[in-house]
């Protein structure tokens, strides 16, 4: 309504204008000519004044009676949950140039007939119109699928305080920038800034990512298709390799353990005869733990190690296996990491013992040879107050008690 009124106040001047005098009908003190000549300029100084008024006013009602316009205006996208077919005729029996996917946004080229001729990538052919979504309503499809983005078509895009001509800059649209476009009004796009404020980027200044896939043509279906089928076989086969790898390594790993148990078994002056029954695995976590608490501490202190895991397997007070007993939480220190086994014991686990003295000190003690009684804890001297601890024994830098 306001850009009508103005449009009727343009109309007026304009006739004001026209109904104007050119020449005054008479003037008493002067001669015709001299009437003549000064209502003339008279009347040319204020024609020449409604002129650039009514340049102005058509200037101002030019710039208000643009019309926001939706930035999904010419576009179309397809909601389909298969494909649309793309044709290269506005006919159902024509050949298939390419596909439209669902949520695949195309440019709206023509329509015609019930089709609507599409460019969507490097696709272009024909769609049955009632099958795309176009305009508003493919914005809103948008709002609820994916996310509008805008950057500079360069280095960086002027914004504007309006879409007026002589709009006031107010800042630069970088890559970096947090803006979502708006609308088009004109050759401007509003935006929405990160701080929640509107403003305007010339829109060939600018590029709008939509958040859609465009379509493929039947070439570029079958090569999509086709590196799909490349990149899992790829994948299957770097998985079958890592798995050979890995049973390698874990079958390298059981070798070598078992190596070290027989090879430590065979080398003891005494008698392997343990007085619990524990798996193989249990005996080599028993020795690993050994090492990781009391790795350089003297043969006494590892075989103190030992029986102070296995006094807590007998114990009703602690869990029944050595492995439970030392993946019990906040135990034994650097053991878990978020309640999983830590990287470096874990590293331990792999690499075994560093001497031979821990699987010495392990067969020992499943064998009977306690040197520590039922004592089931133990600390560094260091950490130990000893105005609350009665009975212990120190064997190294450790306590036990």
């Amino acid at each position: 309504m306001k850009s009508k009124s103005r449009v009727a106040m343009l109309i007026g001047i304009m006739t004001v204008i026209m109904l104007m005098p050119i020449i005054p009908n008479y003037v008493a003190t002067q001669t015709v000519q001299e009437a003549y000549a000064a209502g003339t300029a008279d009347s040319e100084e204020r024609t020449a004044s409604y002129e650039e008024k009514a340049v102005d006013i058509v200037a101002y009602a030019k710039q208000d009676i643009l019309t926001e316009e939706s930035i999904f205006k010419g576009k179309a996208v397809a909601t389909n949950t298969e494909y649309l077919a793309v044709m290269t005729e506005p006919d159902s029996s024509a050949e298939m140039a390419g596909k439209l996917f669902e949520y695949n946004i195309a440019d709206v080229v023509s329509q015609d007939k019930g089709w609507t001729k599409i460019t969507s990538g490097s696709l272009t052919g024909f769609v049955e119109t009632n099958a795309l979504c176009f305009d508003s309503e493919a914005e809103s499809v948008a709002k609820l699928e994916t996310e509008v983005s805008i950057v500079p078509a360069s280095s960086e895009a002027v914004i504007y305080s309006s879409y007026a001509a002589e709009a006031e800059v107010v800042g630069t649209l970088t890559a970096e920038s947090e803006a979502v476009p708006v609308s088009r009004i004109g050759d401007y796009v509003k935006i929405l800034q990160a701080d929640g404020s509107s403003a305007y980027v010339l829109g060939s200044e600018t590029v709008i990512d939509y958040g859609f896939d465009t379509g493929l043509t039947i070439e570029e279906e079958a090569a999509k298709i086709a590196a799909e089928e490349a990149a899992r076989k790829a994948a299957e086969e770097a998985a079958r390799k890592a798995a050979e790898e890995e049973a390698a390594r874990k079958a390298a790993e059981e070798a070598r353990r078992k190596a070290i148990i027989e090879r430590t078994i065979s080398g003891t002056d005494f008698t392997y005869n343990p007085t619990m029954e524990i798996s193989e695995d249990d005996l080599w976590i028993l020795a690993c733990i050994i090492d990781w608490e009391s790795g350089w501490e003297p043969y006494e202190g590892k075989l103190a190690v030992a029986n102070i895991v296995l006094n807590r397997v007998r114990s009703s007070h602690y869990p029944d296996t050595v492995h439970d007993v030392v993946y019990a939480r906040s135990q034994f220190g650097g053991v878990l990491s978020g309640g999983q086994i830590s990287s470096r014991f874990a590293e331990r686990l792999a690499n075994g013992p560093r001497t031979d003295e821990c699987m010495e000190a392990a067969l020992e003690a499943l064998s009977g040879k306690n040197n520590i009684g039922n004592y089931t804890a133990f600390n560094g001297t260091e950490y130990i107050d000893f105005s609350r601890v009665t009975d212990y024994v120190i064997i190294g830098g450790h306590c036990f008690y």
